[in-house]
């Protein structure tokens, strides 16, 4: 009888460190946090979130306009007739857009060490912007948002922010 209840125990030992090797393995499992699908969301939400500011930022040398402002003058204008701004900046709309986007993106994501492009579709003087640092190579994460010009005509405002 002696023997029968240690061979219980036995059992009752064998099954406990089972669940608790079943219980490790599943608390290991569910906390792993997939690294690299967070860091896809995150530059998505970033991209997003810069072309939303930026496309709010006022503009001193070009009549206090936005850069929204900015890139609706240039749209319906050729790049090189687009509406000049004060006398000292010498730019036009679509000069003084390229210039802050450019400022913006140096000073925030090439600060920051990250590579990017930026590009704008939808009409011939628009397409002339293009701002990117090295061509991405692999995978890249980004937002497009468009913007109402007049009626009938959009443009899309795209930024990539590559993969390191």
């Amino acid at each position: 009888m002696f023997k029968r209840g240690q061979m219980e125990i036995f059992g009752l030992v064998i099954i406990v460190i089972l669940l608790a090797i079943g219980l490790l393995f599943a608390v290991i499992i569910l906390t792993k946090t997939p690294t690299r699908e967070i860091q896809r969301v995150k530059e998505s939400v970033q991209a997003a979130n810069f072309l939303n500011t930026m496309m709010g930022t006022t503009s001193q040398e070009c009549a206090k306009r936005t850069v929204r402002e900015l890139l609706q003058n240039c749209a319906v204008n050729t790049y090189e007739d687009a509406t000049r701004c004060e006398e000292q900046t010498g730019k036009n709309t679509c000069q003084m857009a390229e210039y802050m986007i450019a400022q913006m993106l140096s000073e925030t994501l090439g600060k920051w060490g990250k590579q990017y492009t930026f590009y704008i579709n939808g009409t011939e003087s628009v397409e002339q912007i293009q701002i990117n640092t090295t061509a991405c190579k692999g995978e890249r994460q980004g937002s497009s948002r468009p913007e109402k010009i007049r009626p009938g005509l959009d443009v899309t405002v795209t930024l990539h922010i590559c993969q390191s």
